[in-house]
């Protein structure tokens, strides 16, 4: 009987083996160029469950398994779902997607086209644009939920930066993703779509929740394998020279293959530095290296292009060539010539138990620096492997002066070169419900540095490496996913200093030594995924030996747990909370023997301790997101309670402030919350944001051998407003609300600063071709206790717009003010400055587009 079974078995084996086959095609759009990474299902037409799927490559091919009587479904994002039912002789197909243009009336908000596919939200751009607009970043400002840093580019999408930014499904930009923001032509752009819960490594999609938010930018049609290039450029006249403007961006796009070029220059106070910002350096190493000598300039960005006395130029190269489906090799090369200029008349007021002791200065800053960043990646992202090596350069090379007049008078300069190499390599491997990663992060900081103070002479260099490799395994089990990570960690700090012309009786002046570090560690996890919640429990623990040249060393071991849960109460809320403990590891750069000018005023010791700062914190998450209604808020609360072994000291040593750690416990504790909102208004046409966030904290420092307490509260609230109710005519408003406390019950006083800015524009048609846009600007600044400074600027532009080029002519800062007056409060100080900043300006501009 049971050879009859086993019989019956094979046969229906053999016959189901039979049934199937494999179906070879291509996929391409009404234009004939293919569609890479289209979706290929073979779906049971009785139960409609997948049975198999793959994806199309870069040239649009496909190769999947089917049985007769299945439905093949071909789908991609903005294009219409085919399906077609599999014969028996189904040859090799080529199949035509046509584009997705319609808009669905149940999810479109006021004839704005917004549509949702899964975790997936695109957003029609050319909904949005107004006249005058030109990029993508002026654009995607007015979207709701989005916000865009009008300096450097960066997006957050409901109060949370994205992860990784995209262009037509692929990485061109890397990090510094500001370079496309800033410059991508809208009118090429066709829709952005946000993906929520995004996990840029395919393998890790059954393993990792990712709440992450990243951003594919999907180009129209007639943008794509064609050079698109953009030049923008103009003259004009300031009160002593002239000015300029020029910029160009070229980008073109194929299937397997991306390029952007761009150039600029100006001197008209625009940052394009900002532009070449790392706005995502996520799994990186970091140098612990802080800037020890700094000169204390004014600050240049302060009114943005109001205060910027600059000489700029940039130019950057990114290209990305896809190898194959699942892999690609991308290069990045940017290089930034600058040259700033501020002057400011600075008042400070330092607290002491002797009295206060007042300074006055005139400063003249000037900064030249050249920036060289370059990098090459490789990555292999496949559905059960990935693979990645990135190796990358940044150099700066950076000259200061600072010349100070007044209560001390003196001459600085600052040769402040740094040297960054970088390499990160990781491989996962999927094994059924198993995973496997081995991960090698390294890092190289080299900083020779000098820096000259009339007759002094501080000379400094550091040498910092780092390694970090680890392997990681995660399994799953029902609905618990095990984790773990064993890895090693060391690295090395070397440290020389040399300090003449101040006496001996300070402290050690010359002198050098090296930290070196390595830890052991294991970080074991367990998820727990029911329903809507995530319980997520984790702890890091680890050995570590360290060994400073001038001790003995000590070793150390450390435990640090956390919990996480998350709630997914609805489509639209989402609920969180987290609780942890934490022990720090010890900074390497805090170790070294000699005092450290910093500039003509501040001295820094190191500190040889091995004891490790702790902290136990709490925190509560509530996200609030519903595109169709154009609405989202994300709000986060914190308690952090804090013991550090060390005690900040400050103490007054003739003309010097030495800044230093002592042993001694310092408990501190705080609260932060941070607040976000954006909300779509229909019948204005346009969207209202609201940005808060708050700062407490006490705490307290040793000055001149005696405690001092002191706390701080910080909030800052921003709030724009843009309407576009009338056609032809735009309308914003934002206001900047900022404050900030300082009490200091031992001398008995509390130093609180308020400022406010005003923001609005207008912009109003005059004729077809012709409009006019005006900027006004009032500032409210404390300077002093209950002691404001009022500023106003106006700016005016005519705008002559063409099909293919614009013509402009701006006037401004019409009142030709001169200076903005702040204050600011530091530990135990405070201090107002009057700060210079570019008069009345006339400049004629063009901007044209093939």
């Amino acid at each position: 009987m049971k050879k009859y079974i086993i019989l019956c078995l094979l046969i229906l084996l053999v016959q189901s083996i039979s049934a199937q086959r494999i179906v070879e095609g291509v996929v391409t759009d009404v234009g004939g160029h293919p569609v890479s990474a289209a979706i290929i299902k073979t779906v049971d037409a009785t139960t409609k469950k997948t049975l198999h799927f793959c994806q199309t490559d870069t040239k649009g091919k496909f190769t999947i398994t089917v049985q007769e009587g299945n439905i093949l479904s071909i789908s991609a994002i903005s294009y219409k779902k085919q399906e077609l039912k599999v014969t028996m002789d189904m040859p090799a197909q080529h199949i035509t997607l046509e584009e997705d243009t319609k808009t669905l009336s149940e999810i479109t908000v006021k004839a704005k086209p917004i549509k949702i596919k899964g975790d997936t939200i695109q957003y029609l751009l050319t909904t949005y644009k107004k006249e005058g607009d030109r990029t993508l970043a002026d654009v995607l400002a007015r979207v709701p939920g989005f916000e865009v840093n009008k300096e450097n580019g960066e997006i957050q999408y409901e109060g949370k930066s994205i992860s990784n930014f995209y262009i037509e499904g692929m990485n061109l930009m890397g990090g510094k993703y500001g370079l496309a923001t800033k410059s991508l032509p809208h009118e090429d752009v066709a829709t952005v779509e946000v993906m929520k819960h995004h996990q840029p490594i395919r393998v890790l999609d059954d393993f990792t929740y990712s709440d992450d938010n990243a951003i594919n930018i999907k180009m129209k049609q007639g943008a794509k394998a064609r050079w698109m290039t953009t030049y923008s450029g103009g003259i004009g006249l300031k009160s002593h020279g002239g000015l300029w403007n020029y910029e160009t961006f070229a980008m073109r796009l194929k299937p397997s293959f991306q390029t952007i070029l761009t150039y600029k220059t100006n001197n008209i106070g625009k940052n394009i530095r900002r532009e070449t910002d790392k706005l995502l350096s996520f799994d990186e190493l970091q140098s612990p290296l802080s800037a020890m000598l700094t000169l204390p300039s004014p600050s240049p960005l302060l009114l943005k292009g109001r205060s910027l006395f600059n000489r700029s130029h940039a130019v950057s190269l990114n290209a990305l060539q896809r190898i194959d489906e699942n892999s690609q090799v991308s290069v990045q090369v940017t290089f930034a010539n600058d040259r700033n200029e501020a002057t400011s008349l600075r008042h400070s007021d330092f607290y002491t138990n002797s009295g206060i002791k007042t300074i006055e200065n005139r400063k003249q800053y000037l900064e030249k620096s050249n920036d060289l960043f370059a990098k090459i990646k490789y990555e292999n992202n496949a559905k059960n492997h990935y693979l990645k090596n990135e190796l990358s350069g940044d150099f700066s090379w950076n000259k200061q002066w600072l010349n100070e007049q007044g209560t001390h008078p003196h001459m600085m300069m600052g040769n402040l070169p740094i040297y960054t190499l970088k390499d990160n390599f990781s491989i996962m491997k999927k094994y059924g419900k198993r995973l496997v990663t081995l991960q090698s992060k390294n890092i190289m900081d080299i900083r020779p540095q000098q820096l000259y103070v009339d007759s002094l002479v501080q000379s400094i260099n550091q040498h910092y490496y780092e390694t970090n490799t680890d392997v990681r395994g995660s399994f799953r089990i029902g609905r618990f996913i095990l984790s773990g990570q064993i890895g090693v960690n060391a690295g090395e700090h070397r440290f020389t200093s040399d300090l003449v012309g101040v006496p001996d009786s300070v402290g050690l002046l010359m002198g050098k030594s090296s930290f070196t570090f390595a830890s052991f560690y294991a970080n074991p996890s367990i998820e727990y995924m029911v329903k809507d919640f995530d319980f997520t429990l984790s702890g890091d623990m680890s050995y570590n030996h360290y060994k400073y040249s001038l001790d003995n060393g000590q070793s150390k071991v450390l435990f640090s747990p956390n919990l996480h849960i998350r709630w997914k109460a609805t489509a639209s809320w989402t609920f969180s909370a987290d609780a942890s403990i934490n022990t720090m590891q010890i900074n390497a750069a805090q170790f070294y023997p000699t005092l450290v000018l910093q500039d003509y005023q501040y001295m820094n010791k190191g500190l040889a301790g091995y004891n490790l700062n702790k902290e136990k914190s709490v925190g509560i998450g509530v996200v609030y997101s519903d595109a169709l209604k154009g609405t989202s808020i994300r709000l986060r609360i914190t308690r952090s309670f804090g013991t550090s072994p060390y005690t900040s000291t400050q103490d007054f040593v003739g003309n010097y402030i030495v800044e230093s750690l002592m042993s001694g416990d310092t408990k501190y504790n705080s609260w932060n919350m941070f607040l976000m909102g954006s909300q779509g208004i229909g019948f204005l046409k346009g969207k209202l944001n609201v940005k808060a966030l708050y700062n407490a904290m006490n705490s307290y420092l040793v000055q001149n051998n005696q405690r001092m307490p002191y706390d701080t509260k910080n909030l800052n609230i921003t709030s724009n407003l843009d309407i576009g109710l009338i056609k032809g005519v735009d309308l914003a408003y934002k206001l900047t609300y900022g404050f900030h406390q300082m009490k200091m019950p031992a001398f008995g006083k509390t130093s609180n600063l308020n400022s406010w800015k005003h923001e609005g524009s207008l912009r109003i048609p005059l004729c077809k071709v012709l409009s006019l846009e005006t900027l006004t600007e009032y500032y409210h600044n404390e300077v002093a206790k209950k002691m404001f400074k009022d500023m106003f600027f106006q700016d005016f532009t005519l705008i002559f717009k063409a099909k293919h080029f614009d013509l402009s002519l701006a006037w401004n800062n019409v009142f030709n003010n001169k200076s903005y007056s702040y204050g600011l409060n530091n530990t135990l100080s405070s201090s107002f400055s009057n700060q210079d900043i570019r008069g009345r300006e006339l400049m004629l501009s063009f901007y044209y587009k093939p």
